[in-house]
């Protein structure tokens, strides 16, 4: 089982915030104040005040405090001005340049990877999804051991604390390590447990997707919607940590399931740490990718979805755009959008638009997956007469005088594969 992840909520504490803006930005990259405004809502979502963002130009890294010490120092100034409480940057910081930061602003400071953790923290509430929470923050500590103990002396609260506990963090490396090595583990054994669930969907003929795409793009919304579900949607980032898998109503067998929602730059450690979750992604026949198309910069969205999936091995599988939010662009926008990405699905998940449409594509998806067959059946071959009944899409069929019908049938691969087995070839 895994241990209660803490989350301590005081008032909120008042948040500095730090945006890098590398001079040698490459144009695909999200704008300075895209990043701004990203971090921006992350830090709301951990539930912290915004007192102020500074704008840090930086051609090349400092190796001991990211920034030039100058810089360190004004970003003190400040903080202490505007009576932040902590300092949170946009990027991630090594353990050295985290503690040589703290010495000089004299203030915690948080990283990015430590921010998403916290957040993570406070929507894990199933056992997978606290033991995801708690591996990864063991082994985002586990460097950060060395040192002043800085980061063994948190344990007043706030952002940035919310996680492995007053107990784990007195304990030794080892301790530290024996735990991460049972989490493993146990996330091992969730991911076999999970395995033998979609074996068994597959030999049922079950037709799988995923909702997949960036935070806060309506993916849950869109699953309350399609199954009269009634999950948690709203504002805040990263609602859905563990994958929530329902049944929709179609001809065939489908299910879908609401995956944990991508970020541009997701930490290397936070998708190993959720491997147990994105594998439902890999397994999956259809991948529908949620874009919240209100956004200015949705189509960077989109290229920073599609570089996870590919980093992820996910790259070539069958996908849909699903442009959610339509209710919130004006009648020349949409026609525009439309124009550029004339094969996307165009939807409002919380006003329930177009959803006939979605539903219209998903079953030509399954479709293209169903095989074509002609077979010739006598009369009294019974048990094979009932399966084609049971099991298969009579597209034509011709009785003969010779007490056979020729059938054209559509099955699915799996029922195919059962056909195969009455005729023995």
């Amino acid at each position: 089982m895994a241990k209660k992840l803490i989350k301590t909520f005081p008032s909120k504490e008042k948040a500095l915030l730090v945006v890098i803006d590398f001079k040698e930005r490459k144009k695909k990259e999200f704008s300075f104040e895209e990043e701004k405004e990203e971090l921006r809502e992350l830090v709301i979502s951990c539930g912290c005040e915004v007192v102020e963002a500074v704008r840090v130009s930086l051609k090349k890294v400092n190796p001991s405090l990211f920034v030039g010490k100058g810089k360190a120092e004004e970003i003190s100034q400040l903080a202490w001005e505007k009576k932040a409480q902590v300092v949170i940057f946009n990027t991630d910081l090594s353990p050295t340049q985290q503690r040589n930061l703290e010495d000089i602003i004299g203030l915690k400071t948080i990283d990015r990877t430590q921010l998403i953790l916290d957040i993570f923290a406070q929507h894990a509430k199933t056992s997978t999804g606290k033991i995801q929470v708690e591996l990864a923050q063991l082994e985002y500590l586990l460097p950060r051991l060395k040192g002043k103990g800085i980061f063994l002396s948190r344990l007043g609260g706030g952002i940035g604390t919310r996680g492995p506990g007053e107990k784990k963090l007195e304990i030794e490396r080892r301790r530290i390590e024996e735990r991460i090595t049972k989490l493993k583990k146990e996330l091992e054994n969730i991911r076999n447990y999970r395995q033998i669930l979609r074996k068994r969907r597959e030999r049922e003929g079950v037709f799988t997707i995923a909702l997949i795409g960036y935070t806060n793009a309506g993916k849950t919304s869109l699953l309350n919607s399609l199954t009269g579900e009634d999950q948690k949607a709203d504002f805040a980032l990263f609602t859905t940590l563990d994958p929530l898998t329902r049944d929709l109503k179609l001809r065939e067998k489908v299910v879908i399931s609401d995956t944990v929602g991508f970020i541009h730059n997701l930490p290397q450690k936070l998708i190993e740490a959720f491997k147990a979750t994105l594998e439902e992604l890999e397994y999956s026949d259809l991948l529908l990718q949620v874009v919240d198309i209100s956004k200015s910069n949705f189509e960077k969205v989109i290229r920073a979805v599609e570089t996870i999936l590919k980093d992820l091995g996910l790259g070539d599988k069958p996908s849909l755009y699903v442009f959610n939010k339509i209710d919130k662009l004006d009648s020349l926008d949409l026609e525009r959008i439309r124009k550029k990405y004339p094969q996307a699905l165009y939807i409002s998940a919380k006003y329930h638009q177009n959803l006939d449409s979605l539903i219209k594509r998903i079953e030509e998806k399954i479709l293209e997956n169903f095989v074509e067959v002609k077979v010739m059946v006598s009369y009294f071959h019974t048990g094979l007469l009932n399966f084609i009944y049971k099991k298969a899409q009579i597209l034509s069929s011709e009785y003969s005088s010779d007490n056979k019908i020729r059938f054209k049938l559509r099955l699915s691969p799996q029922d195919y594969s059962q056909l195969k087995k009455f005729l023995h070839f």
